[in-house]
């Protein structure tokens, strides 16, 4: 079995990927490159040229979707029996979506389960076009990429964050795209809750922090109610485009903790690999951490 991996994302104008050679013993960077497309049409010919440069035919690919391929719900519990989960579950979800559920793909994992009904996990189901995700599959393969997985940034984040989690201190991890930001709250290397955070385009106003902040603080108490943990007191952020340290000393303000952009933490990579990796690729990274028994339960 391969100790080699790739990750690729997506988003608008960029392709970025990293390869590594992950053993139980070390982390080792093999290739991390960002190339800029104009044209959805460019995207075959660019990952073309990626497989045939670095000779990645052959490596296990994951692939991480950007938030505008999917949606997450937390959704309770659902009192069925085990063969009629399924169904429930994309009963549950056909309300929940802007399109017919004979158009979505469905997969989901459980979360732990609340104090007060400690027998009843809660769920997160993902919903993805079905088409979007056979467009960019089907590209990936016929550029000779090896795609095994697709993944989503919630759980790169927590595969993230697990490298902190050698104790039993709550941790959150807020991750910053242009119009949105995604929270995870997670501890002892168990996502426990995530949610989306629209934000406001004018990000200079200090309402625009201020909202946030409070509705940060909301999810804090409602974790620490429903599960009985501490509230985050190590707080993460990251981004690919944003200034970290400018939003960490902002958040910090206006949450009164300590909040900090995220590093690597017993990652054997020399200074400036590193800095690169928490600048650039944050997701990619954390996609590639993936090991198969903390990923999703699949659905459908």
């Amino acid at each position: 079995m391969t100790t080699h991996r790739c990750c690729i994302c997506l988003s608008s104008n960029d392709i970025s990927l990293i390869h590594l050679n992950k053993t139980q013993d070390a982390i080792e960077l093999l290739l991390s490159e960002t190339i800029h497309y104009d044209e959805a049409e460019n995207i075959p010919l660019v990952l073309s040229g990626i497989v045939q440069q670095y000779t990645l035919a052959s490596i296990p690919t994951y692939w991480v979707l950007s938030p505008d391929y999917y949606q997450l719900f937390l959704i309770e519990s659902l009192p069925v029996k085990a063969e009629e989960f399924h169904e429930a579950l994309n009963w549950r979800i056909k309300s929940l979506l802007s399109y017919p559920i004979k158009e979505a793909t469905i997969d989901y994992f459980k979360l732990p389960p609340k104090k007060s009904s400690p027998d009843n996990f809660m769920i997160a189901a993902i919903t993805a076009k079905t088409s979007q995700l056979f467009k960019i599959s089907n590209i990936m393969r016929k550029s000779n990429i090896e795609l095994t997985t697709i993944d989503i940034p919630e759980l790169a984040m927590r595969n993230l964050t697990a490298l902190y989690e050698t104790d039993e201190k709550s941790t959150a991890f807020i991750y910053f795209y242009e119009h949105l930001a995604i929270l995870n709250i997670s501890c002892q290397k168990t996502l426990y809750f995530t949610r989306h955070i629209e934000l406001t385009d004018n990000a200079a106003q200090p309402t625009h922090y201020e909202q946030l902040c409070l509705n940060i603080l909301r999810y804090f108490d409602y974790f620490q109610s429903q599960w009985r943990h501490p509230s985050p007191n190590r707080i993460f952020i990251g981004s690919e485009k944003e200034n970290t340290a400018e939003i960490a000393k902002i958040l910090s303000q206006n949450l009164s903790l300590s909040v900090e952009p995220f590093v690597f933490k017993s990652v054997a990579l020399d200074a400036s690999k590193l800095r690169l990796l928490e600048k650039k690729y944050l997701l990619s990274f954390g996609g590639a951490l993936r090991e198969e028994q903390n990923h999703a339960t699949p659905g459908n």
